[in-house]
C-alpha cells in the first residue's frame, strides 16, 4: 500500500523560501523517497503489547513504522533465510513459505495484513541471527556436562546494522562462526548431499573377515569402501576375497575416523562402515551446532582439546606449537565442555579424592578390606588435618574424612596438574597410567584430562626458560634427585665431621638424623593470559577428505533431534 501524504507535505515545505538558488527545492536535499514510499505507521500499543523485548527496541528505533516495506530489504533477507539449510539449520524454522508467499503480493494487500506481517517478518530475522551467532540450542541447559559461558549477541544491533547499510549476506556472515573447521564442514555437508543414496544394508560380523581368505560380506564391504572414496580398484568387486587392496583400503578408511589402521575388520571398524549418508550427514548438522555454541575468538594463545579425538594442542598466533595424546572421562563421568583460563600449575600434586570416585570406586572395596586405602597410597586425614588410623575406620563415619594421596610417582595425578576455575572441579593432569596413551579408545578416565608429555605442556606454560628449563622441571618431579641431593649433603657432612675428629678425637658428635627425602607440591601461577577450551566434534574435513570419530558420549543423535523438533 502506497502512501504520498508525506512526500507532498515534504514538497511542500521544500518547495517555499525566499526563491533564492541556494533554498530551491531539490530531491537531493532530502531523504530517498524510496525509503518513505510505502511506509505506514504501527500502533506504538500494539508494538508495547508484545512480550518479545527485542521487538520493541526494533519498532521504537524505527519509530513505530514498517520497515519491510521495502522490496529490497525483504528479498536480500529471504535470500539469506533460504540458505539456511547450508548452515545445518531449516528456512522452515523461520517461516519461510509464509513470508515468501507474502513478499509476493506484498502490495494487493490491506495495512493491516502488513503490519503483521512486518512484524511476523522482524521475529524470525531476529532469530535467524540468534541461530547463526550461537546457535538453536542453549548447551548449558541442554547438556549437565557443559559450561561455555553465556554468548551475549545484542541482536537488534546486528539488525540495524544490515538495515543501514542494505548488505544483508556481508552482515550475517559475520555472525556464523569464522573457524575454518566450521567452514570447512559447510563443504562436507554440501559434499555428502551430493552423494547418491547408499542403500547398500549393513555389514554382518558373524563371520570373522580376515585376510586373504574368502567371506560372503567382503563384497559389500568393498561396496561400502568405494562409495567413501577409500577404495577405486573396481575390477574384484564380486570377488569374496579380502585381498590386499581391499585391505589397504581398509586402513585408509580407519585412518580417517581415528582407529588404528591395522585392516582388522573389527567391532569399531565395523560400526564406523555401517553409518549411512544420511547419519553422517546428521552428524554434521550436529557439530556445526556445537561449533556455533563456542566463541567466535579463542584468544591469541590457548589450548585446545578435542574431546572425542583424544587430543590436545597449543596454539599461539595461529601456530600450533605442541600436539599431545590425551585420555578424556569414560561415558559414565564424562569430561566437560568448558572454556576458561589457565590458573596455575602445581609440581608434585597431591590429590584428594572427589567424592563420586569415594562413593563409588573406594569404599565399597575399603568395606571388604581397610587395606584397600593403603594399597591406593591414600592418607585418611580427620577435620583437624590429623592422620587416621586405617583400620578404624568405619562406613558410617567415612564423610568425616578427607582422602590425600601424597606426591610421589604412584600419586592419581602423576607429576603435574594445570588448573582453571570451572564449576565441575576438573583439571590437565599427568597420570600414573602411561600405558593407556597406547589405545586407540582412550575414554578411560574420571573426568578430567590426562595429558600424554605433561612435563613438556608445564615447560611450555611456564614459558620461563631461566627459572623453569624442562630440565629444573624434570628434576623438580624427580624423587632420585632429591635422593641424590641428600647424599650429597651427608657426604659433605660426613667430611666436615671426619675433620673434626681428625683435630679432636675426643669429641663426642651426635648421631644427625636424616629426614626421608619427599616430593613436595610447588604452586606456579601462570601470568600469560592462556585459554582452554574443552570442545567435542566428531567430523571435520582435511585435505578434501571426510573425517568423522566416534560420538563416545552418544551426543550427535541428541542434538540433531532437537534441531529438527518444530516448536
Amino acid at each position: 500500500m502506497k502512501k504520498f501524504a508525506l512526500f507532498i507535505a515534504l514538497l511542500f515545505l521544500f518547495s517555499c523560501g525566499s526563491g533564492s538558488k541556494t533554498e530551491t527545492f531539490s530531491m537531493a536535499s532530502v531523504l530517498d523517497f524510496s525509503v518513505f514510499e510505502g511506509k505506514i505507521a504501527i500502533d506504538s500499543n500494539k508494538i508495547n503489547q508484545l512480550k518479545n523485548e527485542d521487538l520493541k527496541l526494533f519498532y521504537k528505533k524505527y519509530e513505530y513504522a514498517t520497515v519491510w516495506h521495502n522490496e529490497d530489504f525483504r528479498a536480500s533477507v529471504l535470500a539469506e533465510i533460504k540458505k539456511a539449510e547450508e548452515e545445518g539449520l531449516e528456512s522452515t524454522d523461520y517461516n519461510y513459505k509464509f513470508l515468501y508467499e507474502t513478499h509476493q503480493k506484498y502490495d494487493a494487500l490491506p495495512d493491516s495484513t502488513l503490519i503483521n506481517y512486518d512484524i511476523n517478518f522482524t521475529e524470525n530475522f531476529q532469530k535467524y541471527i540468534t541461530h547463526l551467532s550461537k546457535g538453536k540450542i542453549n548447551p548449558n541447559t541442554f547438556y549437565k556436562d557443559c559450561d561455555l559461558g553465556k554468548k551475549e549477541i545484542d541482536v537488534n544491533k546486528i539488525a540495524f546494522e544490515s538495515i543501514d547499510k542494505n548488505n544483508f549476506s556481508e552482515v550475517l556472515e559475520n555472525c556464523k562462526p569464522q573457524h575454518i573447521i566450521y567452514k570447512k564442514l559447510k563443504w562436507c555437508l554440501k559434499k555428502l548431499k551430493n552423494m547418491p543414496n547408499d542403500n547398500f544394508g549393513v555389514i554382518d560380523l558373524s563371520e570373522k573377515i580376515v585376510f586373504n581368505k574368502k567371506n560372503r560380506n567382503v563384497p559389500l564391504l568393498k561396496k561400502k569402501l568405494m562409495y567413501w572414496g577409500d577404495m577405486t580398484k573396481k575390477d574384484t568387486i564380486l570377488s569374496t576375497l579380502y585381498d590386499k587392496d581391499t585391505q589397504e583400503a581398509v586402513k585408509k578408511f580407519q585412518e580417517r575416523h581415528g582407529l588404528k589402521p591395522d585392516g582388522v575388520v573389527g567391532r569399531s571398524t565395523l560400526d564406523a562402515l555401517n553409518y549411512s549418508r544420511d547419519q553422517r550427514i546428521e552428524q554434521i548438522v550436529a557439530n556445526l551446532e556445537r561449533w556455533r555454541w563456542f566463541q567466535h575468538d579463542f584468544g591469541n594463545s590457548y589450548l585446545l582439546i578435542n574431546i572425542p579425538d583424544y587430543t590436545i594442542v597449543a596454539v599461539k598466533d595461529n601456530d600450533t606449537l605442541i600436539a599431545q595424546k590425551v585420555v578424556v572421562g569414560k561415558d559414565t563421568r564424562r569430561t566437560p565442555m568448558l572454556e576458561s583460563k589457565i590458573t596455575n600449575i602445581n609440581l608434585n600434586p597431591n590429590w584428594t579424592v572427589p567424592p563420586t570416585i569415594l562413593k563409588e570406586d573406594i569404599f565399597p572395596e575399603a568395606e571388604k578390606d581397610r587395606g584397600e586405602f593403603k594399597k591406593r597410597g591414600l592418607v585418611i586425614l580427620d577435620k583437624k588435618n590429623n592422620e587416621v588410623n586405617p583400620w578404624t575406620w568405619k562406613k558410617e563415619d567415612a564423610n568425616k574424612y578427607k582422602y590425600v594421596q601424597n606426591p610421589g610417582e604412584n600419586n592419581s595425578l602423576g607429576l603435574m596438574k594445570i588448573n582453571f576455575l570451572n564449576k565441575f572441579a576438573v583439571y590437565l593432569h599427568d597420570t600414573n597410567h602411561r600405558d593407556y596413551f597406547k589405545y586407540t579408545y582412550r575414554a578411560l578416565s574420571s573426568g578430567c584430562v590426562r595429558l600424554e608429555k605433561p612435563l613438556e605442556m608445564a615447560t611450555y606454560l611456564l614459558n620461563d626458560n631461566e627459572k623453569w628449563p624442562i630440565e629444573k622441571i624434570q628434576d623438580t618431579t624427580n624423587i632420585k634427585h632429591y635422593i641424590k641431593l641428600q647424599k650429597e649433603k651427608e657426604k659433605e657432612y660426613n667430611k666436615k665431621v671426619a675433620k673434626l675428629l681428625a683435630k679432636n678425637p675426643t669429641l663426642e658428635i651426635p648421631e644427625k638424623k636424616w629426614p626421608k627425602p619427599e616430593l613436595k607440591t610447588i604452586v606456579i601461577k601462570i601470568d600469560d593470559d592462556i585459554k582452554i577450551h574443552q570442545l567435542y566434534w566428531t567430523a571435520w574435513e582435511k585435505d578434501e577428505i571426510l573425517q568423522f570419530r566416534e560420538d563416545i558420549y552418544c551426543l550427535d543423535h541428541d542434538i540433531f533431534a532437537k534441531l529438527r523438533y518444530k516448536k
